[in-house]
């Protein structure tokens, strides 16, 4: 593993190739945020928090995730700015990779961290591909921020900063790093201990190097505390917490264990190849700290999120984002030991086929996110047809269910839905199944049913969005409606 003795930095004879080809597949993603905006921002989580950005001209972070105002700075600009509804939903979509992109470019080419930049890169890619398509799960936006944190200090060690400024310098920006999401605390332990393991890429002093994994574990250990007591997450770790040591010996039965061993078959199968051939690489290096400690953390991941989601096998948008931090337990004995080993011919081979091969499937999965575009269309024109502009659709039919994947975020969706066609008076409409929206139905003409809240015209922002006042919601079956 070939280093530079004055600042612990690799020096690949391959680092062209390497740059060339991180940077052209977070153009091509960054691209492809931008050709698929409606499938990404037309999608649940997407426009519903667009919705809220948009109304209220402000940042919404929500459940303590700091490091989503990164994303979110771009729709509140360019909601400030008056630009058509078309092109905020695009700068939405494209915003995710905006920052990804900077993040790997200052990994290239400000720190000259070629290792990581291709190990975000592969982060980004080895378990995409539906998931592409739902970009609101903060876990990517955290680890960025995790690997610039990381960088930062580094940074500053190499400049003999002193303790009293570097120590608050990575502090802040670790929690920034892990409050963005509880998973990437996870990734924050193994990347730390990793290169504590392996010493050519720890820049710090002894003292120094205590002090700052004692700052590491403090920060994990109270945004777990934070995570069980509050918000959106106290529901996993409750999980977590009350699952019983004896029963381990099942997890292999799992179901959610059974849906990653046919995904690694038939999606992730480049995951477990890249894992073998680093581990191939540290073996050979005679590296057996780093193969165990590897091995041992990777799968203690998987047992961690086989209990967390012990029964769920659907919703593959979903989960995929929970298996992407797997990517860098498996992947980076691959980048730091494989692969400064290649010729650059061999590297610009390697990584073109497998940023290609995972693109494809990022492609192949667009599909059923464009048939629920078409769908939310359809209900659309048979609205306008009927001349309704205020429905509650109860009870929907299942295959539409189906197709829609999800559809809690339909009363927002309908929305967006209809400004893209240039209806000046929005159209708006809700699945009510399982009656999931009783609490919000209202019999005001002049409140509009949100995601999880009624919202007042006057809390509207007219310049984007007008709703029907002068009629009431329409209950009225899928069946019914689409005739």
């Amino acid at each position: 593993m070939p280093v530079t003795p004055a600042d612990g930095r690799q020096e690949w004879s391959n680092l062209k190739a390497i740059k060339w080809m991180v940077c052209s597949v977070l153009l091509l993603l960054l691209a492809g945020a931008v050709y698929y905006y409606k499938e990404r921002m037309l999608y649940i989580d997407a426009p519903h928090i667009l919705w809220r950005i948009m109304n209220e001209q402000a940042i919404q972070v929500a459940d303590f995730r700091y490091g989503s105002f990164i994303t979110q700075a771009f729709p509140v600009a360019a909601t400030r700015l008056h630009l058509p509804l078309w092109g905020v939903m695009a700068l939405y979509s494209a915003s995710f990779y905006i920052f990804y992109a900077t993040v790997g470019l200052l990994l290239l080419f400000r720190f000259r961290e070629p290792a990581l930049a291709v190990l975000f890169a592969l982060y980004l890619t080895l378990f995409a591909s539906a998931t592409y398509f739902w970009p609101n799960n903060e876990v990517h936006q955290g680890v960025a921020w995790l690997l610039l944190a990381f960088m930062v200090s580094k940074w500053a060690a190499l400049r003999k900063l002193p303790l009293y400024l570097a120590l608050p310098l990575l502090v802040l920006s670790l929690f920034l790093a892990i409050w963005t999401h509880p998973l990437v605390m996870v990734v924050a332990v193994f990347l730390w201990f990793y290169w504590l393991i392996e010493r050519n890429q720890r820049p710090y002093a002894p003292l120094q190097t205590a002090i700052y994994t004692v700052a590491l574990l403090t920060l994990a250990y109270l945004k777990y505390h934070q995570g069980k007591t509050t918000g959106y997450d106290s529901t996993k770790i409750e999980v977590v917490n009350a699952f019983n040591l004896a029963h381990i010996k099942t997890i292999v039965s799992s179901p959610q264990f059974k849906y990653l061993a046919k995904g690694v078959i038939a999606n992730y199968w480049l995951v477990p190849l890249l894992f073998i051939w680093g581990s191939f690489s540290l073996a050979k290096a005679k590296k057996y700290a780093l193969l165990a400690f590897t091995a041992v953390y990777a799968a203690g991941y998987v047992c961690l999120l086989c209990i967390t989601f012990w029964d769920v096998t659907a919703n593959r948008f979903y989960l995929e984002s929970e298996y992407m931090p797997l990517t860098i337990m498996c992947c980076a004995s691959f980048v730091y030991y494989t692969l400064p080993t290649l010729r650059p011919g061999t590297t610009v081979a390697v990584l073109a086929l497998i940023f290609l091969v995972r693109v494809g499937y990022i492609v192949a999965a667009a599909a059923p996110f464009t048939d629920r575009i078409a769908i939310l269309s359809a209900i659309n024109n048979k609205m306008r047809e009927k001349q309704l502009t205020k429905v509650i659709i109860n009870p929907t039919n299942a295959a539409v269910d189906e197709a829609l994947i999800m559809n809690w975020g339909g009363a927002v969706e309908s929305i967006f839905v209809s400004g893209l066609k240039g209806e000046t008076v929005q159209r708006t409409f809700l699945f009510n199944n399982n009656n999931q929206f009783t609490y919000f139905l209202t019999t005001g003409n002049d409140t509009l049913i949100g995601c999880w809240e009624k919202r007042p015209s006057s809390r509207i922002n007219h310049q984007y969005f007008t709703i029907d006042t002068m009629v009431p919601y329409t209950t009225i079956g899928y069946d019914e409606l689409m005739k």
